[in-house]
């Protein structure tokens, strides 16, 4: 992809996130994010084929921004702190929620299999936790599923600030327990 090409991609999702951190997934439209975007929606749609496709690729992209030498439950916390207004918005009806957790799944589970696929030798429990496990991709799984749950608790009781040294105790009591 050329700089120009990388500059659209990127005030596209500049501007989606900036909508995200004041409205509902369900009420952004495609038009939305092009006009706060600057694009026309045939320029949207060069770049993504649909709103979950540039939600996917937002969230990889804020991902990929993250601090990678963390461990990864601390990478975790920091990760939902920094970008709770916007997780927060992504589930507000049940019918969209289905939709939502698949994407957030996947994206969960790619984040902790790359992680873990890329530093076997890391010396981060959970990493060696699911490294040695005697079936990896379903350890990821169990991991990937608890830190979705953590979300899920936060969404179902509305909370709108994260309470980080609650949510590191919580990790850490997680991660003590698990890597006994």
């Amino acid at each position: 992809m050329g700089r120009a090409q990388e500059r659209t991609r990127h005030q596209i999702i500049t501007a989606f996130l900036d909508l995200l951190a004041e409205q509902y997934f369900d009420t952004i439209s495609v038009s939305k994010v092009s006009d706060a975007s600057f694009v026309t929606r045939s320029t949207f749609y060069r770049y993504f084929k649909d709103k979950n496709d540039l939600l996917f690729n937002a969230i990889e992209s804020t991902i990929s921004q993250s601090v990678p030498d963390q461990a990864l439950m601390n990478q975790f916390v920091n990760y939902v702190e920094a970008y709770w207004p916007l997780l927060r918005h992504l589930s507000p009806s049940r019918q969209s929620r289905s939709n939502l957790n698949d994407i957030l799944n996947q994206i969960l589970w790619d984040m902790v299999h790359r992680r873990v696929k890329e530093t076997p030798t890391d010396t981060d429990p959970m990493i060696q936790l699911m490294v040695t496990a005697e079936h990896p991709d379903l350890m990821i799984s169990v991991v990937e599923g608890m830190m979705m749950g953590v979300m899920e608790y936060y969404v179902q009781n509305d909370v709108e600030k994260i309470d980080k040294q609650e949510l590191e105790d919580t990790m850490s009591d997680i991660v003590g327990k698990l890597t006994k």
